[in-house]
């Protein structure tokens, strides 16, 4: 009896032991092993997307918990001044991360040719490449700051659900690319995003530096139209991976890619048809434009 009961408990032990072994390995093994080497060393980007989960994580919750509750019977601030800093600076890194992106794309034919990723190589355009797609993953954290500042100035309002959500999974879509195919085909969404992301932000730094640039506003609602084309192209981007037997790209990077056009396609036209779909909307609604598209409000303030 006694050998049999050491026999269980030496039973259970292995099966714990196993059961942690594999728990670890899909928590951090699994994203070292399939992971581009290049990438581990950076910051955030070593393991898993734990970090990115919970950066993204505290982030809802403070927009949508915490926020609100330590703002309750405070005044708002008045943050046009950092926000114009906020704004001007997304304007630099995505319109220089545009214009080197082109280069090391080569005109964005490199995220069209479904070649493979070599994780070994160190010529200066691919560690370029693999640094631009970390900028491009740390820009989609900076995002979070918008809707930071529509709660700091009590405009609960803008932090629609499209928005928050939208800025929320940016951060886990970028580390994902990045971290199994930097570059390559992975290249032609952020390559998109960032010239959208320099118009995008080019508006509401005009929007926040005063009421007097309000005749300069009108071209807002062409920026929904910009994210809308982009999710159709993204789409199509994604469609040729899934029929071409011969891509290198990585199938659920693919699908991935498809699902994110699709799902924010319609989100996006149905917040265009609300705020633009009648010229009674189109005045009386500010236009808001999620992690890609934001507000810009009566009184020309920035917000998203």
């Amino acid at each position: 009896m006694l050998i049999c009961a050491t026999a269980t408990a030496a039973t259970t032990i292995n099966a714990s032991k196993s059961f942690m072994d594999t728990t670890f390995y899909y928590f951090h093994d699994f994203w070292e092993e399939k992971g581009d080497p290049r990438v581990s060393s950076l910051p955030l980007m070593y393991g898993g997307p734990w970090k990115v989960l919970l950066i993204s994580f505290l982030y809802w919750y403070f927009v949508r918990i915490l926020g609100p509750a330590l703002m309750k019977g405070r005044e708002p601030f008045d943050l046009r001044s950092v926000m114009l800093l906020h704004n001007s600076f997304l304007i630099g890194v995505n319109g220089v991360g545009f214009f080197v992106a082109l280069w090391v794309t080569d005109m964005f034919k490199e995220t069209w040719n479904c070649g493979p990723v070599d994780p070994n190589t160190s010529n200066l355009k691919d560690n370029l490449t693999v640094y631009l797609g970390y900028i491009y993953f740390l820009t989609k954290i900076v995002d979070f700051g918008d809707t930071i500042f529509f709660v700091l100035r009590k405009r609960f309002h803008q932090a629609s659900f499209l928005h928050v959500f939208h800025h929320g999974v940016m951060p886990i879509v970028g580390f994902v690319g990045l971290k199994f195919h930097p570059g390559g085909y992975s290249g032609f969404l952020p390559t998109i995003n960032i010239l959208i992301h320099a118009i995008m932000y080019a508006y509401y730094a005009l929007a926040c530096a005063g009421p007097e640039m309000k005749k300069y506003l009108w071209w807002k609602k062409h920026i929904t139209q910009l994210q809308m084309v982009q999710f159709v192209l993204t789409f199509f981007h994604a469609f040729n991976a899934i029929v071409n037997p011969n891509c290198h790209w990585p199938l659920v990077l693919a699908y991935l890619e498809a699902l994110h056009a699709v799902l924010f396609f319609f989100l996006f036209a149905s917040f265009y048809q609300k705020a633009y779909g009648s010229s009674s909307a189109s005045s009386t609604s500010s236009p808001s434009v999620s992690s890609t598209s934001k507000k810009a409000v009566g009184n020309n303030n920035k917000t998203d």
